[in-house]
């Protein structure tokens, strides 16, 4: 960020300076968002109401020197028996640098046979697996909690503690998977423990009818984890959301949004349902290039540019779409702290994604209006056409030629998460989420090296 005329020592305040009072909030509130202060404030101010220390000040230190300045990660992993939760849980805690703790594990080392339905007593494993949180808690370490709460009365001993997780991965798949899973196991096919099929069942129906009730306080933060996605699939999942921060509550930045993607995907629609949710100011990049010239491709940049500094985008924001379309253009405008945006959003459909979506759009020759679904009125009809553009081959060139420029465009606006991809073969409106989850959200947590 570039800092304001007078405010540095090249550049003091003299006597007939007059301060750009615009540009210093400007300045102030890009700063205070870059460094998550808000997020920050609210942590703090969270560790003294639940903990309550004799000096506040000591213990906002003792936050602050961890090496988690918005908190250590605190994630509960469950899920019905027999589905490898407790060797994707440590590998989480293996990657994050977080304390393993294992409800199983915990009643076997004092001699529990955990194969029984009813295998512990309640306040037995409550009282085991909190006294190790508590160790965890008071050295400002995070943790991965393995199978544990399952019931209601196990989640009230972490709420009468102000124990409170980040993060909750419930892990999902079929009876039949599990079963056929099980199965693997009792023949060497995979690493785990062996369950009788009949307590099997009887331990998912036990977890099911739980499950709901266990987490209902904490139902803001369940993330499902797929695991017929395979191994790698639902680690990618788990990972993902773990690396998720909550939607943040401070004072909202000003959004500068960027959506890309092929012809095809509707990446107006998205754009300007995006602005309207925002309350933001919708751009159509290729219009304004149009707009400005039709021969003169470097007016492009400088018509968007022109534009982007109005006061409307300046003061409200914008969200800009088909734009930019060479990494030229990218560098340039993220070169300019004012105009650099706050996220890059690209949707990536398949090719038959984007000829199926084209193939009904037809124009009135006479009017230009476009038609999706054919008229009623017979005269209107002969009139349609299909436009060179939207012809197949015409997309699929097109969807070739994006794919080949989009990863040094996104290159080119850096590498510190504000970028994403997002498959869109999905429903426009399952796509639209994902946007607006992205865009709404605090940065992702780097991810695991």
């Amino acid at each position: 960020m570039v800092p304001a005329p007078g405010t540095t020592i090249d550049d003091p305040v003299g006597p007939d300076h007059l301060p750009d009072l615009v540009r210093s909030q400007q300045d102030i509130t890009e700063y205070l968002h870059s460094s998550n202060a808000y997020e920050l404030m609210e942590y703090l101010l969270k560790e003294l109401v639940t903990e309550q220390p004799l000096d506040p000040l000591d213990h906002m230190i003792t936050c602050l020197q961890t090496e988690h300045p918005l908190g250590p990660l605190r994630v509960i992993v469950s899920s019905p028996p027999c589905m490898g939760r407790d060797a994707l849980a440590k590998r989480l805690a293996d990657s994050f640098g977080l304390v393993y703790i294992g409800a199983g594990d915990l009643l076997r080392d004092q001699g529990v046979e955990t194969e029984k339905l009813d295998f512990a007593d309640e306040n037995e494993v409550s009282e085991l697996v909190v006294e190790r949180l508590q160790e965890a808690h008071s050295s400002m370490q995070g943790w991965v909690l393995d199978g544990f709460p399952r019931t209601r009365v196990q989640t009230s001993f972490l709420k009468e503690r102000s124990i409170v997780p980040t993060h909750i991965l419930a892990l999902k798949a079929s009876t039949e998977w599990i079963l056929q899973r099980n199965d693997k196991i009792a023949n060497g096919e995979l690493e785990g423990t062996y369950v009788h099929p009949d307590a099997l069942e009887d331990k998912i129906r036990v977890y099911t009818c739980h499950c709901s009730s266990t987490f209902e306080t904490y139902n803001n933060k369940i993330v499902p984890v797929d695991m017929e996605l395979g191994e790698e699939g639902a680690w990618a999942a788990a990972e993902k959301a773990v690396r998720k921060l909550p939607r943040s509550k401070g004072p909202k930045l000003p959004p500068r949004v960027i959506l890309l993607g092929p012809r095809g995907i509707g990446i107006r629609e998205h754009a300007s349902r995006l602005a309207a949710r925002l309350g933001a100011v919708f751009l159509d990049g290729e219009k304004l290039a149009d707009a400005d010239s039709h021969d003169n491709k470097e007016s492009s940049t400088s018509a968007v540019r022109e534009r982007l500094e109005k006061l409307d985008c300046t003061k409200d924001g914008w969200v800009l779409c088909n734009f930019p379309a060479t990494t030229e253009k990218a560098r340039d405008i993220s070169k300019d702290p004012s105009l650099e945006p706050t996220r890059v959003v690209c949707l990536m459909p398949s090719a038959e994604t984007c000829v199926e979506r084209l193939r009904h759009r037809l124009v009135d020759t006479v009017t230009g209006m476009m038609w999706t679904t054919p008229p009623r009125n017979p005269n209107v009809r002969k009139r349609l056409v299909r436009r060179t553009q939207d012809q197949p081959q015409a997309v699929l060139a097109a969807h070739t030629a994006f794919c080949e420029q989009i990863p040094q465009i996104l290159q080119a606006f850096g590498n510190d998460g504000k970028c994403v991809s997002i498959p869109a073969d999905e429903s426009p409106e399952k796509v639209f989420h994902e946007v607006v989850e992205f865009v709404e959200r605090p940065l992702p947590r780097p991810p695991v090296q």
